[in-house]
């Protein structure tokens, strides 16, 4: 099976919905296709997200991931935050989120950005070992806060 990552633009969006739809679900959330497509659509539109999307020979999608942009002001330079990444079940332990990993890293490259900034939750061990392994550390003398609103 070959898999090719490509960049998802106004016109392939929709191919991502039903994957961005089950990562939600893997969070907890109520499936809305709806809603999911018209959040991808509006982040594509306004240039406010970077869609990678892995995809199969028959056009499938197994899996995707989705950047960011941020800004340090110390450094004076891009950051990315990668704040999702999702592979379809059927398509785990195949290399599909290292090959997502290899296109978000590469982009940052392209775009001249500091690094790449995700979170996971503490008892996902599989993707922390994942990131680690892909070179990403763990940081461990900041506290990171949040405000909802």
């Amino acid at each position: 099976m070959t898999i090719e990552i490509l960049q998802a633009n106004t016109q392939t969006i929709h191919k991502v919905v039903e994957c961005f739809d089950l990562y939600r679900q893997f969070y907890g959330q109520e499936s809305d296709r709806k809603a999911c497509e018209a959040f991808l659509s509006e982040r594509q539109d306004s240039s406010e997200s970077v869609v990678f999307y892995a995809q199969n020979n028959d056009g499938d999608v197994l899996g995707f991931t989705q950047l960011y942009p941020a800004f340090s002001s110390v450094s004076l330079r891009r950051d990315l935050i990668l704040n999702d990444l999702y592979v379809h079940e059927d398509a785990r332990g195949r290399g599909v989120a290292r090959k997502l990993l290899t296109a978000a890293r590469d982009h940052g490259e392209k775009v001249n950005s500091k690094g790449i900034l995700l979170e996971t939750d503490i008892l996902n061990a599989k993707a922390q070992a994942l990131y680690e392994s892909f070179g990403f550390e763990r940081v461990t003398d900041h506290y990171f806060y949040y405000l909802s609103i």
